[in-house]
């Protein structure tokens, strides 16, 4: 039996018994190697698939690398001079079970009928972190809490409207006749130069960000990355990959074409169709065209985030194992099947990579975009990106908005977090917590001026079952920071650093609840002014003059950054814009529009996943449909 030893080991290492440097093909009995000076980005596993059956691990203790052999039957390891290492395993010699050693995340990897999927574990490999799954038995808490965290604040102010007589609303107004109009006039000019700043820096921002950057020089050693795009697919139509893929292929500003990965699931009968008509099209601009097919196993998660984990291992065992590139110069961006990247995406990660101290173990993404197919929406669905896709680009100074569907991170620091995590269904919002708490907390997403267009969901029942899935996320999420803080040894000042993170995050079931309790209160508050019109002071309609002021010039500002927009960023898209008279009615029920949205596609769905939660313990991965397989249903739309 062979073993591979990493290329990053190879000049730890005198050759032994065989040509072993990097040689997955050579024989070595670890007699001369000396323990590494780094460790390998590998996890502990408890099972790696092959295509002929899994390798599975007894049991493991080590303090280093030693020395390993093995044959048909049972075997064992032992250590040599510097290096200690023990493991009880077992190899079994069929094509259908095979069991090796393992060893932390220094490990060695067997070489032989393992070849093709040598480094793709499949359900609980998290290292450090644990799986999705061991969150189910928070499940039941999650419905009890939300309820909770709403009646601390609704109740209190249902009692006061009841009960006060009518004193409620006649304080309010005593408390705004008593400010001094300095006061109401510095918070308005706090909240409109805070806005007017905060646009202008969008607007710097992104200038120009068509073109490609200048890539800064490179610190010593340091080379140009190797990118890869990896697109996740099932059934695709072929004119949308194709439509992805040339904007992979068109990419430029940077040093090396990119790599561009078909990420197929193995029930998917088109996919090899599929993948000799963008080998065709591709031909010859592309670093390399590979295919991954992913097999759904027992206890993986239907959709995209146990079909990007299994394809990012293939990558990694292609790309770092077996030809011995440097991870952490390996650029992986995920993108969906539907994404066109602009032109100079890309060449934008890479630059920010190189702009920052260390951009090794950062997550790269551009702003959220669904329009491509703006036009085929019915109102309350273009009301609704509008607004979703707007506060991700336009995001205040202060805050970093998470990746969502498309992002960027070295494929060394996503070995690093365990690849994806196979049963999880948010992956971009849970590889991002995965992402902090490897780094103890901090914020490690960057914001990049680039953007990627996608399709949008037409359809208002489509768009229900869309937004049910993405408040899943924010539901099971929740679950795993409370299996985090019990059964992980995190500290709690970076639980609680990522835990407090996910709650501001917009769409957090946190965030939900505060929305509805949010609006409960002001309609509480506005009943009980309702009845003191009449007896309003001359500071108080000042104040209230004030706060309908700012109102309306946050709506000048957002139609105005929209309108900039969509005629100088977008421009390079294939966009479905609509007619003048339907932006016409956008403008005027953006508000109405916006309050609608908020209850149907946040609070509802959100309250849907927690009854799923609470009384099935799981959700159906719906795929909605988009582009021209839902124009059926979007001319009927609303």
């Amino acid at each position: 039996m062979g073993w591979i030893w990493p290329a990053e080991f190879g000049n730890h290492c005198e050759e032994a018994t065989g040509a072993h440097n990097g040689d997955p093909e050579a024989a070595w009995d670890g007699s001369e190697c000396v323990t590494p000076a780094a460790p390998l980005l590998l996890p502990t596993y408890d099972s790696i698939p092959c295509k002929k059956g899994k390798v599975s691990i007894s049991s493991c203790e080590h303090s280093g690398l030693g020395s390993g052999s093995g044959g048909d039957g049972e075997g064992s390891g032992s250590g040599s001079d510097t290096s200690a290492f023990t493991a009880t395993w077992s190899l079994k010699g069929s094509d259908d079970e095979l069991m090796v050693p393992a060893v932390g995340v220094d490990m060695l990897l067997p070489a032989n009928r393992c070849r093709s999927s040598i480094v793709c574990p499949r359900v609980g490999d998290e290292s450090k972190l644990p799986c999705q799954s061991q969150a189910r038995r928070f499940y039941p808490y999650l419905l009890p809490l939300a309820l909770l965290q709403l009646a601390m604040g609704l109740i209190p102010s249902i009692a006061l409207l009841r009960g006060d007589n009518g004193r409620l609303g006649a304080r309010l107004i005593a408390f705004l006749g008593g400010t001094p109009r300095w006061a109401s006039l510095a918070v308005f000019a706090s909240m409109v130069i805070s806005s007017a700043v905060s646009y202008l820096y969008h607007y710097f921002r992104f200038a120009g960000s068509e073109a490609c950057p200048e890539l800064p020089s490179l610190r010593a050693g340091a080379r140009p990355l190797t990118h890869v795009v990896v697109v996740c697919s099932y059934k695709e139509p072929i004119e949308v990959l194709q439509r992805t893929f040339e904007s992979i292929a068109a990419q430029h500003g940077i040093a090396k074409a990119p790599i561009a990965v078909l990420a197929a699931e193995e029930r998917d009968p088109t996919r090899h169709s599929s993948f000799a008509k963008l080998k065709k099209q591709c031909e010859g601009r592309l670093g390399r065209l590979l295919l991954t097919e992913h097999d759904l196993d027992e206890g993986e998660a239907a959709g995209k985030g146990s079909n990007e984990n299994w394809a990012a291992r293939e990558v990694y065992r292609r790309l770092i194992l077996d030809e011995g590139l440097d991870p952490f110069e390996v650029m992986i961006t995920i993108v969906d099947a539907d994404s066109i990247l602009s032109l100079a995406y890309l060449a934008h990660v890479e630059y920010a990579y190189h702009s920052e101290p260390d951009g090794r173990r950062l997550i790269y993404k551009g702003p959220l975009n669904v329009y491509r197919n703006f036009s085929d929406a019915g109102l309350l669905v273009q009301c609704l990106e509008l607004t979703r896709c707007h506060a991700d680009t336009f995001h205040p100074l202060l805050t970093v908005p998470y990746p969502y569907s498309n992002y960027s991170l070295a494929l060394g620091f996503a070995a690093e977090i365990g690849f994806w995590t196979p049963d999880c269904m948010p992956e971009d919002i849970h590889t991002a917590n995965k992402a902090m708490v490897n780094s103890f907390g901090s914020r490690v997403t960057v914001a990049i001026p680039a953007v990627i267009c996608n399709d949008l969901v037409p359809c208002i029942f489509d768009r229900y079952m869309q937004a049910k899935r993405h408040q899943w996320g924010s539901v099971t999420e929740a679950a795993w920071f409370m299996m985090l803080l019990r059964d992980t040894k995190i500290r709690f000042p970076a639980w609680w650093a990522v835990f407090t993170s996910e709650m501001m995050r917009i769409g957090s079931l946190v965030g939900a609840m505060t929305t509805l309790w949010v609006c409960m209160v002001q309609v509480v508050v506005l009943i009980a002014l309702s009845g003191h019109r009449q007896e309003l002071p001359p500071r108080a309609t000042f104040a209230f003059s004030l706060m309908g002021i700012a109102a309306v010039w946050q709506w000048l500002l957002f139609w105005a950054a929209e309108l900039a927009y969509w005629n100088t960023l977008l421009r390079q898209f294939p966009i479905e814009r609509p007619s003048a008279w339907r932006w016409v009615v956008l403008v005027l029920t953006m508000p109405f529009a916006s309050m609608v949205n908020s209850l149907m596609f946040f609070v509802v769905p959100t309250f849907h996943a927690l009854y799923h939660a609470a009384f099935k313990g799981d959700l159906a991965y719906v795929c909605a449909p988009k582009g021209d397989a839902a124009r059926g249903c979007a001319s009927s739309a609303v």
